[in-house]
């Protein structure tokens, strides 16, 4: 969904308050899937300073994922305060300086499209792995080696099935 800055387009200077949901896809993070299953919420305030919409507020949601130890499922609210500019595009920028804004957001119109936004800080503020506790163990003894004996019987055409034939051949040396 579009934030309609108008108002700070014809008020320079002046903070509007804003509360803003956008839903974003499932992201692969690491070889990991994460969720969110609601919108996410931007909520803060906006304000219009030469070409560029200032925004600050905080981003609000929560992630879903699986426990690198055991593998159950795992929710993780985040929480993250923002500063961020968009440059309004409505003039060309010089050619020198074009470079200066190569990663910067920017908008045209009066909407800001806060998708890109958001799925940014979403994804930085969450943990490097998750777990669904400190004293989590991780997959039962027994489980492990029922995956050790389903991998014993690798098809041929499995992209890792030449690696697990090395293998068996430097165990019956």
């Amino acid at each position: 969904m579009m934030l309609d800055v108008s108002l700070a387009l014809r008020s320079p200077g002046e903070a509007f308050p804003f509360r803003h949901e956008e839903v974003l896809p499932p992201q692969e993070v690491l070889g990991e899937e994460i969720r969110f299953d609601e919108p996410v919420v931007l909520e803060g305030s906006y304000t219009m300073a030469d070409e560029a919409l200032l925004l600050r507020g905080s981003l609000k949601g929560t992630a879903q994922a699986s426990c690198a130890r055991c593998l159950k499922p795992v929710s993780k609210a985040i929480q993250v305060p923002f500063e961020e500019s968009f440059l309004h595009t409505s003039q060309a920028l010089p050619e020198d300086d074009s470079e200066a804004w190569e990663e910067q957001f920017s908008f045209t119109g009066s909407k800001v499209e806060l998708n890109p936004l958001a799925l940014t800080l979403s994804v930085l503020a969450l943990p490097i792995r998750f777990l669904c506790g400190k004293g989590c163990e991780g997959v039962p003894e027994g489980a492990s080696q029922a995956q050790d004996d389903s991998q014993k019987d690798l098809p041929e055409a499995h992209p890792f099935s030449a690696l697990q034939q090395l293998l068996t051949k430097d165990q019956e040396v």
